[in-house]
């Protein structure tokens, strides 16, 4: 069994399709096939079905992939603690962040990159829910997140900062001089949500629920981006945490009132027994130094 046939075996797990997973390895597709069929019969097992130019894993592949990406995150951590004892800085750094988490993300990028101009920075935006997958994939080195409870469990977390949950809206929007709103005059309002997978969007979620409110949602949306420029149109609402809207200057923050506690918690997560690269570790410092400044 070979180190790359594993790489092999969880990219065409991943893409679920041979042309597309030899074309991101670049290897020929009868080279990814042959090493496939190599590793299944030292295995003893058939790890895809294969239904003409459709393939899907099988309950063995399924049960083998954690092993195999196991196997390559040791020897990719074992590389890079080699790396990392011969002192260089280069290399690459990757990081899932939540939209809600890119002002402070921007700040600790610059600051990084003017100290450490060798090292490659990769990042993806995406869901909490989507980032964690990602992450216990292996797929990134650490991510920006807020807690969203059962989904945390399985990674090693470290807390940056608390964030409550706010009604926003443009200073033209009829809602735009309350003081305050209650949940029950939140539910009258027309409102744009992100999208089912956000931490941010379970939080609201659950207090509906423990309210036995039904929010009017005209639309969801799973980048923030978009919601808050649809937001300064003045003709909805959102509910984000004041760290999503902090640099928008047209728009209002208003406190929800509820004797439910609104507060978020934005944190770096690692996976858990992962080698932490110097690079990362060195991130964390300077991330750290911003927050606390």
């Amino acid at each position: 069994m070979e180190l790359r046939q594993l790489r092999y075996f969880e990219k065409t797990s991943e893409l679920l399709n041979f042309t597309e997973a030899a074309k991101a390895l670049f290897i020929s597709q009868s080279t990814l096939s042959q090493q496939i069929k190599q590793l299944e019969s030292e295995l003893g097992v058939l790890l895809f079905d294969r239904v003409g130019k459709r393939i899907v894993l099988t309950e063995a592949g399924s049960s083998f992939l954690p092993y195999a990406r196991n196997a390559i995150r040791d020897a990719d951590s074992g590389k890079q603690i080699i790396r990392d004892l011969q002192g260089l800085e280069t290399g690459s750094l990757h990081i899932g962040v939540t939209y809600s988490l890119s002002t402070i993300l921007t700040k600790a990028l610059k600051k990084f990159s003017g100290k450490y101009p060798n090292i490659k920075i990769e990042i993806t935006f995406a869901t909490s829910d989507e980032l964690m997958e990602m992450l216990d994939n292996n797929k990134m080195d650490f991510i920006l997140s807020f807690e969203s409870g059962s989904s945390d469990e399985g990674f090693d977390m470290i807390s940056l900062f608390t964030s409550r949950l706010y009604l926003i809206v443009h200073k033209t929007h009829p809602s735009a001089g309350m003081q305050a709103v209650t949940l029950e005059k939140l539910a009258q309002m027309p409102l744009i949500l992100p999208a089912k997978g956000f931490a941010t969007r379970e939080r609201i979620d659950k207090i509906c629920e423990q309210k036995k409110l039904e929010l009017h949602v005209d639309m969801e949306l799973n980048d923030v981006h978009t919601i808050i420029n649809l937001v300064n149109t003045g003709n909805w609402g959102t509910i984000l945490t004041f760290a999503a809207a902090r640099n928008e200057d047209g728009l209002v923050k208003i406190p929800i009132r509820s004797d439910i506690d609104l507060s978020t918690h934005a944190a770096l997560f690692w996976t858990k027994g992962a080698y932490r690269k110097k690079s990362a570790l060195a991130f964390t410092d300077i991330l750290s130094e911003i927050l606390t400044s």
